[in-house]
């Protein structure tokens, strides 16, 4: 199609000249102009849309070379009508006169105010990207539901237009069949638009969705490991390890329950409860979407043993008919995908089916002030140093998806009517204590992208809570308070190559060891030089302890205890750049504080491992 359209372009005798306005201020270009709209003659008679849209239409002229393009087309073209943004007040009354022959028709109006354009499906939307880069993604999501064709004007225009379109393009690439740029005097850049998003594709962004139900069909597979938050983690391990910061920091605030049935609301794909019933725990799995239990209990393939303590549940959350009471209820990321009434009918059904001494963990992103406040304040920075940020932070099935964001003060407020006690704070998945543990600023509040809560109908442990998510600097431990032994390794491994081994590790100290904070506790390791015993490499790469490694004084030791599964490890190992006979040091560190080798806790396991070129 692009080659019939150049040399269409090439072969047209048209020149807009003969309908141009000899009073255009920019007169002086027209001479530049001549094949640049020979190339909007070119693509209407290749396309030949049977109905054209044109956002800024200035004094017509592209108007007029699509209509000669293909005279057959009906053409309605929106102009605001001012001289901001390269127009001229009055010049679409010249458009009108040029295009008189034709079926045209121009609206003044200012597109940036609207949701959809006027009218339904269009063969051609025309956006003028020779505006403000804000301006053109704005009108370019608007344009790709109601045009089969998109094509952008301008797309080498400027730099800024350049960025916001070209976001434009990565954000939406999965709803277009193809896309292409002709360099010429400003850019072309010619979008088709896949036919069964027409309609749909922004149905929560421009229409009130009354209930979660009205999209139930977008959660699909797709979506699940394409683009939901940690897909790339569950593609690796097919939810069998939970590597995603957001569900550990889910599951580390979950930790404060030790044992009994839990209930994973809005499962999706079963990381969480896989987790969970991993560390002995009865599980209840629920979620609306048949997508999403497929994908969670395909997290248990061959270990049917550990499935048969999940119990999977196809239904909607919040009208669900629950049976018998909880320890512990998880919403992990849910409640913004449910209405408010919604929220109100979980909260109200959680707290009928939570124990007395039960506990209901929270995390939604995106706190709400983070996009209502802090992104704008990003974006003006950005600006003043020529840099780019997208004037929509939001992807587009969290566009979707959305239809509840949170404020802190919303989630508060319904989270209190149902529980007697609730702990809300502003954080985020790699920082999960946040202001839990650290007083924030107003700033650091708005900045803070996720909120956690905590709800129950007995007090909460909360210093129990924040030692879960700051680690203290540790005093020196005795020798034998951290046992630590590698079970697990491979012998000979290649230069420059990276490699993981498996260790168990026994805490005997006082203390919960994790890797939150300002001071977390990595596993790590050092390389020795065989023979010398030098060290070659100090500064290993960090492995977070993850699940937190709790103190086997406060446990009880069984084959299903917490404390069991939390003792086994993988760390990964990079190796060193030259081949030779090493010991590789496996110990532990608490950052800013001391590496556990040292005296007087003196944790380590020296085991010898070859290093040998690569093939």
């Amino acid at each position: 199609m692009f080659e019939s359209i150049i040399q269409a372009a090439k072969k047209t005798e048209y020149d807009f000249r003969l309908t141009a306005n000899l009073e255009d201020p920019l007169l002086h270009l027209f001479n530049e102009w001549v094949d640049y709209y020979k190339l909007k003659w070119a693509i209407a008679h290749v396309l030949q849309p049977a109905t054209i849209l044109e956002i800024g239409v200035r004094f017509g002229y592209s108007a007029a070379a699509f209509l000669h393009g293909y005279s057959a087309a009906k053409y309605i073209g929106i102009d605001l009508d001012t001289d901001s943004y390269g127009g001229v007040k009055g010049a679409i009354n010249w458009a009108k006169k040029i295009t008189q022959p034709f079926d045209a028709e121009f609206i003044v109006a200012d597109t940036q105010a609207m949701n959809s354009f006027p009218g339904d499906i269009y063969d051609l939307i025309h956006v003028d990207g020779q505006q403000d880069g804000d301006g053109s993604f704005h009108d370019l999501e608007v344009a790709i539901r109601q045009g089969r064709y998109v094509l952008v004007d301008g797309y080498l225009w400027t730099r800024q237009n350049f960025m916001a379109v070209s976001d434009f393009l990565f954000r939406y690439a999965d709803l277009l069949d193809w896309f292409g740029v002709i360099p010429g005097y400003a850019g072309d850049l010619l979008i088709k638009v896949a036919p069964e998003y027409h309609r749909q594709v922004f149905e929560s962004k421009y229409s009130t969705v009354p209930s979660s139900l009205a999209i139930r069909h977008t959660y699909t597979t797709n979506y699940y490991t394409q683009d939901c938050g940690g897909y790339e983690a569950f593609n690796r391990h097919q939810g069998k390890k939970l590597e995603d910061v957001r569900l550990q920091a889910v599951a580390t605030i979950a930790s404060l329950k030790k044992s009994g049935h839990v209930l994973d609301l809005g499962c999706g794909r079963g990381e969480l409860s896989y987790y969970f019933a991993h560390q002995g725990f009865g599980v209840t799995a629920v979620d609306y979407a048949q997508s999403a239990i497929d994908l969670a209990k395909k997290c248990f393939d061959g270990e049917e043993q550990l499935q048969a303590k999940v119990e999977f549940i196809c239904d909607d959350v919040c009208n669900l008919k629950l049976s018998g009471k909880y320890d512990l209820a998880v919403a992990s990321d849910l409640i913004e995908h449910l209405s408010s009434q919604e929220v109100e009918k979980l909260y109200q059904n959680i707290a009928n089916s939570l124990k007395t001494e039960g506990l209901f963990v929270v995390h939604t992103f995106p706190n709400l002030w983070y996009y209502k406040y802090d992104y704008s304040r990003k974006r003006k920075i950005a600006a003043s140093v020529g840099a780019y940020l997208s004037p929509e932070p939001r992807s587009r099935y969290e566009l979707l998806m959305h239809i509840n964001e949170q404020s802190p003060r919303v989630l508060k407020r319904q989270l209190s009517t149902y529980f007697k006690y609730v702990y809300l704070w502003f954080g985020d998945t790699f920082n999960p204590g946040g202001s839990l543990v650290k007083k924030y600023s107003l700033r650091e509040i708005c900045a803070a992208p996720s909120l956690f809560a905590i709800a129950s109908h007995q007090p909460i442990a909360q210093e129990q809570l924040k030692n879960l998510l700051q680690m203290p600097p540790l005093p020196p431990l005795a020798h034998g308070q951290i046992q630590l032994s590698v079970i697990d390794y491979p012998k000979t491994v290649e230069v420059n190559s990276e490699f993981t081994i498996q260790l168990k590790i026994e805490n005997y100290s006082e203390f919960i060891l994790h890797s939150y904070g300002s001071n977390p506790v990595h596993i790590s390791y050092h390389w020795l030089n065989a023979q010398t015993h030098d060290c070659v490499v100090f500064e290993g790469a960090r492995t977070k302890l993850f699940p937190p490694l709790d103190s086997c004084k406060r446990t009880v030791w069984n084959p299903w205890a917490t404390s069991v599964v939390k003792a086994i490890y993988t760390a990964r190992v990079q190796s060193p750049p030259q081949e030779g006979e090493y010991i590789l040091r496996v110990t532990m560190l608490q950052e800013f504080v001391r590496w556990l080798d040292e005296a007087p806790t003196q944790l380590m396991e020296d085991i010898p491992i070859a290093i040998v070129s690569k093939p």
